[in-house]
């Protein structure tokens, strides 16, 4: 029995058809609609939702089946130009696609690896044709030639038209030509026949022009028709040529067309997924569980979540509640998702979704059969008797408003019948019921659960969520009242009803308004935690703010301190090198004073960057793993130094930091050659000179000393100081710097082919 009637599956499959953009997709679909997908469909279609989220999937256009164009080439017909450019639009999607699944760490990369190789034929294509599909005048040599020969005769034609026209224009009817069956004529009198030499083709339809070909013309139309025959010669024997090479990758193309189906359907459904906030959940075990959710029928903004659970060991659900108030959608969904699911289609639900592996059998709708000429509760018998003589311990039925269109009596005790021989069957069922006795008989039995649909008490209407574990009351006499039933017939009704049935309504009717008002209150009380939980998070982030800010405000004073004591050792150390005073002693004094503090602040230095990169253990010694502060690259320490400095091993480039520019860090996970530092760092210095001519001695000196600061941290462990010939001065300076300077290796003047005694060579 067709279930896709039942869950209005046409008007979804039209939702998911339209974002196909070939027959090939659609005709794949409909396989899955009608086979079992294989294993790896579902890993297929998981792979496909995260490459669109992550990269995105070019959109094609909307391509022509190819398949009547392979089926004439194959009775060895001459392809057209317009279908050679049908067949290489689809040979570039395949190249698209191609392109998209390059990676191997994808399923699908293995699978379209599968898709052949065109580039040659699509080569020989654009070799022929233009763009606009035309086809080129270099297409063969012989083109070539016929078509320059044509124009040249274009262009004799032309003067000659123009000399005809000016020397005969009392004979035209008019000052034009025309082209009557491929030859050049001209409007000529009727009284003028007899003036000039060549032959009529015939009158006009007034009669008042002859259309007339000069004597002289006569040649010149001979030549253009055979050459224009010679190119249709040409151009016919071009596009066999193609498609002979076409015809030797059909078989190829043939298989690819599958495959390119293949990927339409993935494609589309995947879009439908992301449109749709939908999830791949692959089919397995007994086990029913919906989390949220959503028909894609109903308006995003209209459409109410619901959640069902059905577990492995439970029989069956029983869902009760008023008309109008969901219980059909709900069973709707549940079939629909199940049947999605089965063929492979995203369903609009949440994380922790699981869908049975269990055959489908569905009785949802009331709809008479008018060819049967059955009557609603006849209908519904053919269908249950159909899903009784079929069904086994692998399936779920599902079945809407059991024992109704007849007798309520009879009705639940054929009700009750029915779900005993499922339970005895052992086959799972979702069933929605009005009937009493069936709620009493699922409330009394613990393989059952119970369902109802929300029911709002104070504006009487329908809120269309699933309280699980809960029976629900039909509110036959609110809905009336509501809808304008007097209070009168209402208050008689209830007097027909037995006291025991309704004292079960009624109690009902209460335990579902206090279980919707538990619902609500921990509705809101997720919604306080999630605000709370926002508030923490919040308050955490901008207090570790505020933290750093005070750790960076600190830090920025520190080094503008440290920052002038440097400068003040620059000024004494160029006094000292430049001055001859007296006071040389005081200023030596007043410089160790200057050292002694310098090291007070590297130490504080050294405090603040332990606070500002906080580590679990920041104890440095040989083996420890380290990176430079701001950088990515991971090192090895291999020697320690004095004046607290490390060696440290960058995979083979061994430095030596100080210790306050290093920061522990876990060992690197893969044994690969990284760059020593990051982007930061490595482009502090685009080249390894520094030009100090033309500067003063005291602005060279601090130039040099920040150069070489930068050249530590740079990829280059070697330099050149250009400061020029001159007097020497310079040079003089600079060279009592660098011999004081403990950053300094080794320094020279530069060879004769790097400068002379104008350069100093430098290693750190």
């Amino acid at each position: 029995m067709e279930i896709t009637k039942f869950i209005d599956w046409d008007l979804i499959f039209e939702k998911i058809h339209k974002l196909t953009f070939s027959i090939y997709g659609k005709e794949h679909l409909e396989y899955l609609i009608n086979n079992q997908p294989s294993e790896n469909e579902y890993d297929y279609l998981q792979e496909t939702i995260e490459i669109l989220v992550s990269f995105g999937l070019p959109s094609f256009q909307k391509v022509e089946d190819i398949r009547p164009i392979l089926d004439k080439i194959e009775n060895n017909l001459i392809l057209e130009p317009e279908e050679i450019f049908e067949i290489k639009n689809f040979l570039l999607i395949i190249e698209e696609i191609k392109k998209i699944f390059q990676s191997s760490r994808y399923k699908l990369s293995f699978y379209f690896s599968n898709l052949s190789n065109y580039s040659l034929l699509l080569s020989e294509i654009d070799r022929i044709f233009d763009e606009n599909g035309e086809i080129k005048d270099n297409a063969s040599a012989d083109l070539l030639n016929i078509r320059k020969r044509i124009k040249n005769l274009y262009s004799d034609i032309k003067k000659k038209i123009d000399s005809f026209i000016a020397n005969n224009s009392n004979y035209l009817q008019d000052q034009i030509y025309t082209i009557r069956n491929g030859r050049y004529v001209f409007l000529l009198k009727p009284n003028a026949r007899s003036k000039l030499q060549g032959i009529v083709h015939g009158t006009s339809s007034s009669g008042a022009s002859l259309f007339f070909e000069p004597q002289e013309f006569i040649k010149l139309n001979d030549d253009i028709q055979i050459l224009k025959s010679e190119e249709n010669v040409e151009i016919n024997r071009i596009l066999r040529n193609v498609s002979l090479k076409i015809f030797e990758k059909l078989n190829n193309i043939r298989k690819d067309i599958k495959l390119v189906g293949h990927y339409d359907s993935l494609s589309a459904r995947a879009k439908f997924a992301k449109e749709n906030n939908a999830i791949v959940v692959k089919p397995e075990g007994k086990y029913l569980k919906l989390v949220n959710a959503r028909h894609p029928l109903i308006e995003k903004d209209k459409v109410v979540p619901i959640t069902i659970d059905l577990p492995e060991d439970k029989k069956g659900l029983i869902i009760t509640g008023p008309n109008t108030g969901g219980k059909t959608v709900t069973l709707k969904t549940v079939a629909l998702f199940t049947f999605m699911s089965q063929k492979a289609f995203p369903i609009l639900a949440d994380i922790g979704t699981r869908i049975p592996n269990l055959k489908l059998f569905i009785d949802i709708g009331d709809a008479q059969d008018v060819v049967e000429n059955l009557s609603t509760f006849s209908s519904h018998i053919v269908r249950i008797v159909y899903a009784l003589e079929n069904a086994d311990e692998n399936s779920l039925v599902i079945i809407d408003e059991l024992g109704s269109g007849t007798d309520p009596f009879e009705g639940s005790a054929l009700a009750l019948s029915i779900i005993e021989e499922l339970i005895e069957r052992n086959i799972k069922f979702i069933i929605t019921t009005h009937l009493t006795n069936v709620k009493l008989y699922a409330m009394e039995r613990e393989d059952i659960l119970t369902a109802s649909m929300e029911f709002d008490m104070e504006t009487l209407k329908p809120t269309y969520k699933v309280l699980l574990n809960i029976p629900g009351a039909s509110h036959a006499f609110e809905i009336s009242k509501k809808l304008g039933l007097s209070e009168k017939i209402v208050k008689k009704a209830e007097t027909f009803m037995s006291k025991d049935h309704l004292k079960i309504e009624n109690l009902i009717k209460d335990l579902n308004t206090k279980i919707s008002e538990l619902e609500r209150k921990k509705e809101n009380l997720e919604k306080l935690l999630k605000e709370y939980e926002n508030l923490k998070e919040s308050y955490e982030k901008k207090y570790n703010i505020l933290k750093v800010k005070k750790i960076e405000e600190l830090d920025n004073e520190i080094k503008n301190l440290y920052k002038e004591i440097r400068s003040a050792k620059k000024n004494l150390q160029l006094a000292m090198h430049s001055l001859k005073t007296n006071s040389e002693s005081l200023m030596k004094k007043r410089l160790q004073d200057l050292e002694s503090t310098h090291k007070n602040f590297e130490k504080i230095e050294e405090v603040i960057d332990s606070m500002k990169n906080p580590v679990s253990n920041n104890t440095l010694e040989i083996g420890s793993f380290v990176r430079i502060k701001d950088g990515t690259a991971i090192g090895k320490i291999v020697e320690e130094r004095g004046d607290n400095k490390y060696l440290v091993d960058f995979n083979g480039l061994k430095v030596e930091i100080k210790k306050n520019k290093l920061v522990p860090t876990e060992p690197p996970k893969e044994l690969e050659k990284t760059p020593l530092f990051s982007s930061s760092y490595s482009k502090i210095l685009e080249k390894n000179e520094l030009d100090l001519r033309g500067k003063t001695v005291e602005e060279a000196l601090e130039l040099l000393d920040k150069f070489i600061d930068d050249l530590v941290l740079s990829d280059f462990n070697s330099a050149f100081i250009i400061h020029g010939k001159g007097t020497g001065s310079l040079a003089s300076n600079i060279w009592n710097f660098l011999r004081k300077d403990p950053r300094i290796k080794n320094y020279r003047f530069g060879r004769p082919s790097e400068g002379g005694i104008g350069v100093t060579y430098i290693e750190v």
